[in-house]
């Protein structure tokens, strides 16, 4: 393994020729992954306040980054920081690679903060190809049955358990949705 000194803080170059190619680290590594491996750390030593200050520190542009605001989202999340972790997922929803969890995770924040009609329009925001999905429907189930609207959130509760019948254990431990079930077929 060879180091390249011109590339100051950077990975070490590793040359693979026993397979015929070359492989290079020599890309130095960014103030984003410096700063979000430092929050890392910190988080995973209990010091959620220098993970967030760690953070914080990063310029504008970063801050709408993924992986900051995934961040920012466990973080805020496991300290009861509900309206912050929403906050967050709401700018992860905001993103075109936004996915399933995202959705999921902003709608859960809400209910946490009792916001439900707030959690049933944030997953009503996603997209066509996440509203396929099984989770995407019992947790709009639950935000459904939560605001009154049962027979909707049966055919959501229904709708989950077709597209993974696994949900249906959940959907039966869900004090809003088991008395929704029609009888396993």
């Amino acid at each position: 393994m060879t180091h390249n000194p011109d590339q100051g803080n950077s990975r070490p170059v590793r040359e693979l020729r026993s397979q015929g190619s070359v492989t290079r680290w020599d890309v130095p590594f960014s103030k984003l992954s410096r700063t979000t491996e430092a929050a890392v750390g910190y988080f995973e030593l209990g010091m959620t306040e220098a993970a967030l200050q760690e953070l914080d520190q990063l310029p504008p542009k970063d801050q709408l980054e993924p992986e900051v605001l995934e961040l920012r989202s466990v973080i805020h999340q496991h300290t009861g920081q509900w309206a912050e972790a929403a906050r967050a997922f709401g700018a992860l929803c905001a993103r075109r690679d936004a996915d399933v969890e995202h959705f999921v995770g902003w709608g859960c924040c809400l209910y946490e903060l009792g916001a439900y009609e707030q959690a049933r329009q944030a997953l009503l925001s996603a997209p066509d190809n996440i509203r396929q999905t099984g989770i995407w429907n019992f947790h709009l189930a639950c935000y459904e049955a939560l605001v009154g609207h049962s027979e909707a959130a049966r055919e959501r509760v229904e709708l989950a358990i077709r597209l993974d019948p696994c949900l249906r254990h959940m959907a039966q431990h869900n004090s809003n949705l088991a008395p929704l079930l029609r009888p396993a077929a």
